[in-house]
């Protein structure tokens, strides 16, 4: 039996100019997906759209071409409006092939889908037994009505099937990379490998959920509870991948790692041991409050280059009463210094226009991020996420919207519609204006420039890229701000 896994692509329309910049990277859901079903027997194909910028046309091609009995679709906000009009099209052409879907979208608007024929059943939460148990069941000429972890029509009727025990992440197989055999990703744009290598860098997960409750994150709602591989697991798999794949850079695709110290130096521990510190490097993210200066010194012995820490805001209470986050600004002043005293690449993501918020504290934002002087920055918008409890607030004003008004990649500029959470933040055109001059004025500092241009921290062609997107970002929000100024003034 034959199965099309598929991670489609983003609606370039709604994205404007930072279509450039949303780079194609292994679709990692998927390769557990394949690496369970092959190890089951079936004959698994991943396509993954986005990173070949394909059309939904190429997409009914391939199925044209591989005759799948099983479509499932990785069915995230952003894509949805890709996997909707795919979905119509497969019960046009391919009336008999069954549609699935998975991953964060599916997981909180399960009835919807199955209701409006999007997908035939979809897989809520973790997807790897789900999946394999729908697949079987279709095998063996059974309709898989009573699958725990989905959601499917039967008798005219929703059937919403109970969730089922948490995997054991160390039962997994090891993701079946060479799925995606062919696709030409991103090299390691910061040139963290050790040695000169043509390999692409390649995700790594030693943990699934997060102990945290961010307000504006749903982490801790995918999944309901924390499951940690031991070190000696997750190094397993590091060294099997690097001798198999010729892998020389790896990435932490879990929420926060280490989640601990004990975890991280455990890792690091492992690693060292091998002897793997010296043959590869590798990245994660985690929080500002998790390090310290002993725990940082020794993960970067065992191979860390570079890391992410969301530091969100410059201002504790935007951090504590509004995004419940538990850290605060000395705690993020004190893991850069340790880091950058490290010579550790470091990478400070940030959250604008939560409800409540203030001018005044975005603004203290972009000081506070030029002040921290991380490697790279990105601010986003605050949007309700499925799953968060910002969604859980204000989820009532989706009632009928497009999924794009409530997707990390709404860009309300091209767009010209207010955000979701217009009346309770800034007004829409001052917060992308706001966004945008947070990149312009941390990007043009001198020191910053010195350590792209001079330095070569990114290669040159990126950056023209970046700065180009940057300048017509700003000033395409900037007029309709001043706009909006102006006819306040008048009125």
């Amino acid at each position: 039996m034959k199965v099309l896994l598929v991670n489609p692509s983003l609606n370039r329309k709604r994205l404007g100019s930072y279509w450039r910049f949303t780079t194609a990277v292994p679709p990692t859901g998927l390769t557990y997906l394949g690496a369970v079903l092959e190890r089951d027997g079936f004959e698994v194909r991943i396509y993954d759209q986005h990173a070949v910028h394909g059309s939904n046309e190429d997409l009914m091609a391939i199925v044209e071409l591989f005759q799948p009995e099983v479509v499932g679709f990785s069915a995230l906000t952003f894509v949805m409006e890709t996997v909707e009009d795919a979905a119509r099209q497969l019960r046009a052409k391919h009336p008999k092939v069954r549609i699935l879907a998975g991953n964060i979208h599916a997981t909180y608007f399960p009835k919807e889908m199955v209701e409006s024929g999007i997908a035939d059943f979809v897989i809520r939460e973790e997807g790897e037994e789900a999946i394999l148990a729908v697949c079987r069941a279709l095998r063996d000429g059974r309709e898989p009505t009573d699958v725990n972890g989905t959601t499917c029509m039967e008798g005219g009727k929703v059937r919403h099937n109970p969730t089922p025990a948490m995997i054991d992440l160390d039962r997994l197989p090891y993701p079946a990379w060479h799925l995606l055999d062919g696709y030409a990703y991103v090299p390691d744009p910061l040139n963290l490998a050790p040695l000169q290598s043509k390999a692409q860098p390649l995700a790594i997960q030693a943990s699934r959920g997060c102990p945290f409750a961010c307000t504006f994150c749903s982490q801790d709602t995918m999944y309901k509870r924390v499951r940690v591989r031991s070190p000696e697991s997750v190094v397993n798999e590091l060294e099997y991948v690097h001798h198999t794949y010729g892998t020389t850079v790896f990435g932490f695709i879990d929420a926060i790692f280490p989640l601990s110290p004990k975890q991280g130096h455990a890792f690091a521990d492992e690693m060292i041991r091998r002897g793997l510190h010296r043959k590869v490097t590798w990245f994660t993210e985690t929080r500002v409050d998790l390090v310290t200066p002993d725990l940082l010194k020794h993960l970067k012995e065992a191979g860390l280059r570079f890391i992410q820490y969301g530091i969100e805001s410059g201002d504790d209470m935007v951090l504590s009463k509004l995004m419940r986050k538990k850290a605060g600004v000395n705690q993020a002043r004190q893991a850069l210094k340790w880091t950058r005293d490290l010579n550790i690449l470091s990478f400070g993501l940030f959250v604008v226009g939560m409800p409540g918020e203030t001018r005044e504290q975005i603004l203290k934002t972009i000081e506070f991020a030029k002040e921290l002087d991380p490697d790279i920055v990105k601010f986003n918008v605050a949007i309700p996420f499925p799953g968060s409890e910002l969604w859980e607030r204000f989820k009532h004003r989706v009632d009928g919207q497009p999924t794009w008004k409530y997707s990390g990649w709404y860009n309300a500029s091209i767009n010209d519609a207010d955000n979701i959470l217009a009346g309770e933040t800034l007004p829409t055109r001052e917060l992308m204006y706001l966004q945008r001059r947070a990149m312009f004025e941390f990007y043009t500092q001198p020191k910053v420039m010195h350590r792209y241009f001079v330095q070569g921290l990114v290669p040159i062609d990126v950056l023209a890229e970046g700065f180009y997107v940057m300048m017509s970002e700003l000033v395409r929000s900037a007029f309709p701000y001043a706009r909006a100024q102006v006819s306040a003034m008048a009125a």
